[in-house]
């Protein structure tokens, strides 16, 4: 056809970018209505089996291009399996996917995102590791605040409704989410979805 071949790949990236912000921004509206809701104490009701290992597995996938465009490594530490969680899986890749786009933002250039699962008692514990500036000991209860933003050197936030969500979502579902923090040694948050019981 008309087109030469590089020109092919630019316009492979530009349809990647694209595709990626209409996800993004689906994803903020689909975040910012489920903040309203769980605010307003409406109950999660769409949960279903999910596999905690393709779960993490697809929010990689949906924020490697971000890391890629900083070099960064994403090293997932997953066991061989895990037990199935009850929750709504929409939700749950969005808490994984705001987690892991804060990492990318707030972590230097080229260096490791680290992301991993285990099983804990009736529940399965999620961490995402930067090796970003780490979050002031002051700060980390604020954080998940709604609008609150980090004041860090390189931009001026993008917290702004992704932590208040991750909450607020982990909490709707019985978990709890939390930061560990030591300044220069980057932030690791972590949290909990419920494992599925035979009566699920």
């Amino acid at each position: 056809g008309m087109l030469v071949s590089q020109n092919d790949e630019s316009i492979k990236t530009l349809f990647t970018i694209a595709s990626n912000s209409t996800s993004r921004i689906h994803r903020l509206i689909s975040s910012l209505l489920d903040i309203n809701r769980l605010e307003s104490g409406q109950k999660i009701v769409s949960q279903q089996l999910v596999d905690p290992i393709a779960l993490v597995q697809q929010a990689v996938k949906d924020v490697q291009p971000s890391a890629n465009s900083r070099r960064q490594m994403i090293e997932v530490d997953l066991p061989d399996s895990l037990p199935s969680l009850w929750v709504d899986e929409d939700m749950s890749r969005r808490i994984l996917i705001n987690l892991l786009e804060n990492a990318v933002k707030y972590a230097p250039a080229e260096s490791p995102i680290k992301m991993g699962a285990r099983a804990e008692d009736k529940m399965v514990r999620f961490w995402v590791q930067d090796s970003g500036p780490g979050i002031p000991a002051d700060e980390r209860e604020h954080i998940f605040d709604k609008f609150t933003r980090l004041k860090s050197k390189e931009s001026s936030g993008g917290l702004g409704v992704g932590l208040a969500f991750c909450r607020l979502a982990v909490q709707g579902h019985g978990g709890r989410i939390w930061v560990e923090s030591e300044p220069d040694q980057g932030a690791r948050f972590q949290f909990t979805l419920p494992v599925a019981s035979s009566d699920s």
